[in-house]
């Protein structure tokens, strides 16, 4: 059988009615095809995606849960249910929190958190944290926390109150200061103790110096007339007898001098101690020194050789305060010389210090007397009260200055005097 051909031509009916049913269909095929195909690409993404989150949710969740855990510090989350008292119930708790009260997980979970304090804190103190969360989502207070074994702990707590799910939940973290509270219970103890020795020291340190000064004047008293009648009999007398006045006038000087030693250490105890700076000569001091005890040095046949450094400046010092000392430091050295020895005075500076040092060839002073020599009330010798250096080291620090010995058993001294070079403060 022939099958007849189509007509094809541009103007046949035939072609418009049987080929243009065929295109419309495909095209909607593929955009149908097209539409699944993008559709179940976004659910693969998104599948892929949601699953993704989910691992770093778990991730996350894994990590925080680790840190919670293994937190040395102690920490209890609560879900708040109002600002009571009673209002936070124990949700979760880590290790640390177990250890520090002593309970098992089982026996703090869904228990409020006012059984872990003492009763006297409940209503006060865990009310007003109540009030201080709902205020302002954050409080840092001390407390105390009642263990399971009935001890109690001093702690300090950082407690936040955040939401989650539109539920308010309290996350504390805390730290045990019982040690700390010890240690400053203790330290506040002593220093009531300090402060308690320090009055009966002040209390003491007064009555002495009012003794010292009721003796000074006792011993005054008497001394006086003996001083002034003896330079009387000194004037009106001749030969063996001028000599015994004089005896008793030195003597009378002597005791006075100790007299005025006690006072003086006394004072420097207490702080009472002035002195009363001018700029000073050195040179000519110590040539005045060196004068007036002469009548000494040549009772015992012994030289004193001075040495001044060239252009040695002045001094910021009390006169009498130094002259004092210098004497003082003489006379030892007198005292402890043999006939025919020689004392040498060497007068230096530099930019900061001015220096004096008196050396002798004496008995020298042994070990162990070096040690207390600056020490009051300590006699290294057979006369005086053990005054006399213990006075000079507390004048010459009075001048910011310093004083030094050494000594050699049966050489010699030498006393070393540095004084602040230009100094006014």
């Amino acid at each position: 059988m022939r099958i007849p051909k189509l007509n094809t031509s541009p103007g046949s009916t035939a072609k418009r009615h049987q080929t243009q049913p065929v295109p419309r269909l495909n095209s909607l095929a593929t955009k149908y095809k097209m539409t699944r195909r993008m559709i179940n690409l976004n659910l693969y993404r998104q599948n892929k995606e949601q699953k993704s989150q989910k691992l770093n949710c778990q991730k996350l969740y894994r990590k925080y849960k680790t840190i919670f855990d293994l937190s040395s510090d102690p920490i209890v989350i609560a879900e708040v249910k109002g600002t009571g008292p009673h209002d936070r119930m124990i949700v979760e708790i880590n290790e640390a929190a177990i250890k520090h009260f002593g309970y098992s997980r089982s026996e703090l979970l869904m228990h409020d958190t006012s059984f872990l304090h003492p009763p006297e804190e409940v209503d006060a103190l865990l009310s007003w944290v109540g009030t201080e969360m709902n205020k302002n989502h954050h409080v840092f207070f001390e407390a105390k926390h009642l263990r399971k074994d009935g001890n109690v702990l001093d702690v300090e707590i950082h407690a936040t109150q955040i939401a989650i799910d539109n539920s308010p939940i309290s996350i504390a973290v805390i730290r045990d200061i019982s040690e700390r509270k010890s240690l400053e219970k203790r330290a506040i103890k002593l220093h009531q103790a300090e402060q308690k020795f320090r009055i009966e020291l002040e209390s003491q340190i007064y009555q002495r110096t009012e003794f010292y000064k009721a003796l000074v004047h006792e011993l005054k008293t008497p001394l006086t007339p003996i001083v002034l009648n003896s330079e009387m009999l000194e004037d009106n007398l001749e030969g063996k007898h001028k000599k015994l006045a004089d005896n008793i006038k030195l003597s009378s000087l002597e005791l006075l001098a100790r007299i005025n030693e006690l006072y003086d250490m006394a004072k420097g105890e207490v702080g009472t101690l002035q002195i009363n700076r001018t700029w000073i000569s050195l040179f000519d001091l110590i040539n005045e020194i060196a004068s007036v005890l002469s009548p000494s040095l040549n009772s015992k046949q012994l030289s004193l050789q001075l040495f001044f450094r060239p252009h040695l400046p002045p001094v910021y010092a009390d006169q009498n305060r130094l002259k004092q000392v210098l004497v003082n430091l003489l006379n030892n050295a007198i005292t402890f010389s043999l006939p025919k020895n020689k004392i040498t005075m060497i007068c230096g500076f530099n930019q900061k210090y001015v220096t004096i040092e008196i050396m002798d060839e004496g008995t020298g002073i042994s070990e162990d007397d070096l040690h207390k020599l600056f020490k009051p009330y300590v006699l290294t010798k057979s006369d005086g009260l053990g005054l006399g250096l213990a006075l000079s080291k507390k004048i010459i620090e009075l001048h910011s200055g310093k004083i030094r010995v050494k000594s050699i058993k049966n050489t010699g001294s030498k006393f070393s005097i540095t004084l602040p070079a230009n100094n006014t403060d």
